[in-house]
């Protein structure tokens, strides 16, 4: 079993009192859109490591907050005041916007529980979509702080908030800023038993104001999440994806584009299956991702990736203790557009 999973089973001696699921609402307008990671951000934000996580994920947490502090406001959950007292020490020193909030969470892996943002007619709206700690048995007890966050974001923010139904996290969402979402069904079908593709691909066009959803489908059977897209496929503009080139499941998904979406163009990222690249964050001037630990490495990927991203810097971190729990960069952050 994943670490991420342990983390979530860790959860019993933490938890709460459960919340109901809550229906779909969505706001009514007449335009209504889902900006593309490039695009202008306000804030990445995060949710602090607590104790159980372990000292060397907090580290990575150090890392990862000492690159974003340099170009963006940084926005830090912290479950509790103990969580925040040890937070602010291990940033001590950090120079930079960063703001912390006392929000209960369950884990660190903001981008699957955190919020989404949409524009709609011209203002942003803030989305939480329900969130079940990756269908893993437990009780809605045990994933319930990390389930209602974004609606205390919302709050925090002063923002429109919208209930999405749909069982989904944002790791496994792409979208290209206009009309476009990818998705892998492997991942939606296991969250929602019983929804058919129809019904899932009204949910996401109406919530996220798309046109389509394009659907890959398979994964690494140790990974628990059942293969979230920012692990396998990344859009770097409205018309390309990038897909990362390391076996027979990258083939699989990059053909699978290429049949569903012929408008789009499939370029690859080489890579070895365990390097953590694709799962980069793209921020205002800076594109962040983990290291292969390799600077030979690490230099020549970089030259690929300033192909796609040619006016923004480009940072590795060793992530080697979040991505032996299952995630990367992106999937500890979530970023935060900036109001049309």
């Amino acid at each position: 079993m994943s670490y991420r999973a342990l983390f979530f089973l860790a959860l019993a001696t933490l938890a709460g009192c459960a919340a109901a699921p809550q229906p779909t609402s969505l706001l009514t307008g007449e335009l209504r859109r889902t900006p593309a990671e490039w695009e202008p951000q306000d804030a990445v934000w995060l949710q602090w490591p607590q104790s159980y996580e372990g000292d060397a994920v907090e580290q990575v947490f150090v890392s990862i907050v000492s690159v974003l502090a340099e170009y963006e406001t940084v926005q830090l959950l912290a479950a509790d005041q103990a969580t925040q007292d040890q937070g602010e020490a291990a940033l001590a020193g950090i120079a930079g916007d960063i703001r912390w909030h006392i929000i209960p969470n369950d884990a660190s892996w903001m981008r699957d529980n955190g919020p989404r943002y949409v524009e709609l007619d011209g203002a942003l709206v803030l989305q939480n979509w329900e969130f079940n700690a990756y269908q893993l048995g437990l009780s809605p007890a045990e994933y319930t702080a990390d389930n209602d966050s974004p609606d205390a974001v919302a709050a925090l923010l002063d923002l429109p908030l919208e209930h999405v139904g749909l069982v989904h996290e944002r790791g496994d969402l792409e979208v290209n800023g206009s009309d476009t979402a990818l998705v892998n069904w492997s991942v939606v079908s296991h969250r929602n038993p019983g929804v058919t593709r129809a019904d899932a691909t009204a949910e996401f066009t109406a919530a996220l104001g798309v046109e389509r959803v394009i659907y890959i489908e398979g994964f690494d059977p140790s990974d628990i999440t059942r293969g979230h897209t920012d692990g396998l496929a990344r859009f770097v503009s409205d018309d390309t994806v990038v897909v990362a080139d390391h076996g027979a499941l990258s083939d699989r998904v990059a053909a699978q584009i290429a049949e569903h979406a012929p408008d789009l163009r499939v370029e690859r990222l080489e890579l070895y299956p365990e390097d953590p690249v694709i799962n980069w964050l793209i921020g205002d001037g800076f594109l962040l991702t983990g290291s292969t630990t390799d600077p030979v490495a690490d230099a020549e990927i970089a030259d690929e990736l300033r192909g796609w991203f040619p006016s923004r810097d480009i940072h590795f971190v060793d992530v080697s203790a979040i991505w032996a729990n299952g995630g990367g960069v992106h999937c500890v952050t979530n970023d935060q557009p900036s109001a049309p």
